[in-house]
């Protein structure tokens, strides 16, 4: 594959630009033909992304976290709608959270040598992604996913774990989780998912094509992200008792069990509320003044490097 390296220096608290040096020398080990390029601002990845496919490149590789794979994965799909070309998803992960490659077999946040190795393979599998629409202050967004949506408390934490720069990875996670219980309030929602309708106050209802967000919480243990559904896990307000109780059920899964959790499959889930709520696509916030958040499954829609 004629490979496209993107590079956020940013990722993982800077760790990413620091190893540069190390994955230049082993890209050229690997025997890749590729073009290393690095993003500048937020956002930068999906540009280069797109322009990569423009360029003729078959395989974009995204080397940071979810938010970088997010951008790399937004500029493919463009460049795609466009009519520009298409490319496979590489991903070398260097990031913060790095959930989704916790569901590829073999594949290690901060293993470089190791995602080099299958990303030289040119071995592919398809994925789904989510399509979503965001109405905020007025504009619609429209982007898709890879990994995960969040909105409510989860898109907050995502807010509050920028502030964090003196933690990384999952601890970055629990201490902006736990900050954030302390002063977020559930809002009324109405989720619709494949027909049905959920009326409650919620802490958060997150949509999942893989299992893991916020760092390593198993929100949604029955995603597959190549099953064309989408998995729903919505909390409902809970008492101070029980999130003190619940909230290790977070990392096993087990808060699936609880009468205060409603999950669900569906091909399509519509999030609304009369009062605004924070969103976040693959740990990344994307708006912090949402009313209505529309998600669809896109089956099969992306080929992902796997070796």
């Amino acid at each position: 594959m004629k490979t496209c390296v993107i590079l956020n220096p940013a990722a993982g608290r800077g760790a990413a630009g620091q190893r540069r040096d190390e994955l230049s020398a082993a890209l050229q080990r690997g025997g890749l033909a590729y073009t290393l390029l690095t993003t500048h601002a937020p956002g930068g990845a999906t540009e280069l992304a797109a322009q990569a496919v423009e360029r003729g490149f078959t395989c974009v590789a995204a080397v940071g976290g979810d938010g970088t794979i997010n951008e790399v994965v937004n500029g493919i799909m463009a460049a795609r709608a466009a009519g520009a070309g298409d490319a496979a998803l590489g991903i070398i992960p260097l990031g913060t959270g790095s959930d989704f490659v916790k569901v590829l077999a073999g594949f290690e946040s901060g293993d470089l040598p190791g995602a080099v190795r299958r990303l030289a393979s040119g071995v592919t599998r398809l994925v789904d992604l989510g399509a979503i629409s965001v109405e905020r202050g007025g504009m619609l967004l429209r982007r898709v996913f890879i990994n995960g949506l969040g909105a409510g408390i989860d898109a907050q934490v995502a807010v509050e774990v920028q502030k964090l720069t003196w933690l990384s990875g999952l601890a970055a996670y629990i201490v902006a989780s736990l900050q954030t219980l302390a002063t977020y309030r559930p809002r009324p929602m109405t989720v619709r998912y494949d027909g049905k309708e959920l009326h409650r106050r919620l802490y958060f209802a997150t949509v999942g094509n893989g299992r893991f967000q916020g760092g390593g919480f198993l929100l949604t243990p029955s995603g597959q992200i190549d099953d064309g559904l989408l998995d729903l896990c919505a909390v409902h307000s809970l008492r101070p008792d029980q999130v003190i109780r619940y909230y290790p059920k977070l990392f096993d899964g087990s808060h699936v069990e609880l009468p205060v959790v409603t999950t669900a499959q569906a091909r399509t889930i519509v999030i609304s509320s009369p009062a605004t709520f924070p969103v976040a696509t693959d740990g990344e916030v994307i708006a912090t003044d949402a009313r209505h958040v529309e998600v669809t499954v896109l089956p099969a829609a992306l080929r992902v490097v796997v070796g």
